[in-house]
């Protein structure tokens, strides 16, 4: 599972540093309402560096958000969240849901989430812990294993 999505994190940024041309930076209030309003809930206490919005055809309206903590966020069309990666910081825990809240206390008590994915075709859920434990969820929040 690691080599997996070791590998699926390299095919992204291979893709992301290829398509780096296609993005377009753009205000913060032109991010989407849904998207802006998950930023200041979750991360008040941090700023936008900067948001871009994706004209890729395999990203297309995807738009980017990068915090000054390192997190970069990717968000649909509609503004629901597509990847959080929390660099230097942690997933704030109340963005995960509760479901899979409740299996990380029992299972992986004291780890946090560094990374959550979300599948565009299916919704399913890949979250990586601060120990390189990788977790895949369905979109009905039950682990797959």
């Amino acid at each position: 599972m690691k080599k997996i999505f070791l590998a699926l994190l390299a095919v992204i940024m291979v893709a992301g540093l290829a398509t780096a041309q296609d993005n377009v930076e753009i205000p913060f209030k032109k991010v989407p309402d849904l998207a802006q309003r998950m930023v200041k809930s979750y991360f008040p206490e941090n700023s936008v560096v900067k948001a871009e919005k994706s004209k890729s055809k395999d990203m297309k309206n995807r738009t980017r958000v990068y915090l000054d903590n390192d997190a970069v966020l990717d968000f649909d069309k509609d503004g629901h969240w597509m990847v959080v990666d929390c660099r230097t910081s942690f997933v704030p825990m109340k963005m995960v849901n509760g479901m899979i809240q409740m299996y990380l206390g029992k299972n992986y008590p004291g780890r946090q989430v560094i990374f959550m994915g979300r599948e565009k075709k299916n919704g399913d859920i890949t979250i990586l812990l601060d120990d390189s434990t990788e977790l895949h969820f369905t979109n009905e929040n039950t682990i797959i294993e």
